[in-house]
């Protein structure tokens, strides 16, 4: 299935925005990779388990960039997902994938000082 996600861009380089993967937060175009699949939480109670987070709407994917204050290079990113399920506890449509492979870069994400 196509998704979207959020990518910082440093050096030419795609990097994830938190959580490193196997040690690293480089996220390579074209290669599928396997999340780290594990319980986790958000710094609250609730308990899921873990993957890659995109959203399944470009449009939704676009909006989702309001949620960042700190001035980087962000950009929006087309991947194929695999092992599909929703982040139920969040606000937004996130989903959270198994496997994912990012195909190509849309285009540059504007962070808005609020």
């Amino acid at each position: 299935m196509k998704a979207y996600r959020i990518c910082e861009r440093k050096n030419g380089k795609l990097l994830t925005l938190f959580h490193s993967i196997n040690g690293s937060r480089e996220m390579p175009l074209n290669i599928w990779m396997k999340a780290d699949i594990k319980p986790v939480s958000d710094g609250g109670s609730t308990e899921y388990t873990s993957g890659f987070h995109c959203l399944k709407d470009i449009n939704e994917c676009r909006d989702f960039i309001k949620k960042f204050s700190r001035p980087r290079d962000m950009v929006l990113v087309e991947c194929e997902v695999e092992g599909i399920r929703e982040k139920t506890h969040s606000r937004s449509n996130v989903l959270l994938v198994d496997k994912m492979k990012l195909t190509k870069v849309i285009e540059k994400l504007e962070i808005r000082k609020k």
